[in-house]
């Protein structure tokens, strides 16, 4: 996670619309978590060059910025986006600790996405996951690290695409059923929280070859995970836990 001291200070000579596409937008990518002011470019450049910024596929926002709340309207209306990053911890506070972002709710309207492959939530205040999230119909990688998560929705499962969630270092204490329905899942991490308990329907996880459950409170391991080529592990992982 890049340090606040990383980040590019704006320039005061390069705010106009057409300087900021030329240095911030190429080749449908916005990378805008390494300025200072990223969130107030973004809003410059939809507002100059809306036909191009509607035709990005990539972008990168830093949730440490102030203006991330009236930004985040914008971003429904990028139909093409297939991956979206918006992460805390690239500021600091006295003591030099990384800072979670603002974030702690998504646009309703964001769940439009139909090309979005990619999110990226890590180090931000989200103790729910937006219901808008369950509509990304195309979502392979889901990051949700370093967050406030308390539970995830029943209907989790719906995500039939999800490849890869990570939900590490959050605070669920147990999984909805519907974790079972992920049937093309590969890897799943969810260390380093506060489970108590797994439902019988993660052994449903068939495509799954690496499950991290480190870091938690469970007393046992689902018997469905019995004849799965993740019990060897599990049992290493929980055993360490005792």
């Amino acid at each position: 996670i890049p340090a606040e001291a990383n980040l590019q200070e704006p320039q005061e000579g390069a705010l106009g619309a057409p300087a900021l596409a030329a240095s911030c937008l190429a080749d449908n990518r916005l990378n805008l978590d390494v300025y200072l002011d990223g969130c107030r470019r973004f809003r410059q450049l939809f507002e100059g060059r809306q036909g191009e910024v509607l035709q990005v596929e990539f972008l990168r926002l830093s949730s440490n910025d102030h203006l991330l709340g009236t930004t985040l309207d914008i971003l429904p209306h990028l139909k093409h986006l297939k991956s979206l990053v918006i992460k805390g911890g690239h500021a600091r506070d006295e003591f030099g600790s990384c800072q979670h972002g603002s974030l702690t709710s998504l646009p309703p309207d964001m769940g439009n996405l139909r090309c979005l492959t990619h999110l990226d939530l890590t180090f931000n205040s989200l103790s729910t996951l937006p219901s808008c999230i369950l509509h990304l119909s195309s979502l392979r990688v889901l990051l949700v690290s370093h967050n406030r998560l308390v539970a995830l929705p029943e209907d989790f499962g719906s995500l039939s695409k999800l490849t890869f969630f990570s939900a590490m270092k959050n605070q669920l204490k147990d999984l909805p059923r519907s974790i079972g329905d992920l049937a093309v899942l590969q890897e799943l991490d969810l260390s380093e929280n506060a489970l108590e308990f797994i439902p019988e329907e993660v052994g449903n996880l068939h495509n799954c070859t690496e499950l991290d459950l480190s870091g938690n409170r469970l007393p046992r391991i689902p018997d469905s995970l019995a004849l799965t080529s993740l019990w060897t592990m599990l049992s290493a992982s929980v055993d360490q836990q005792d």
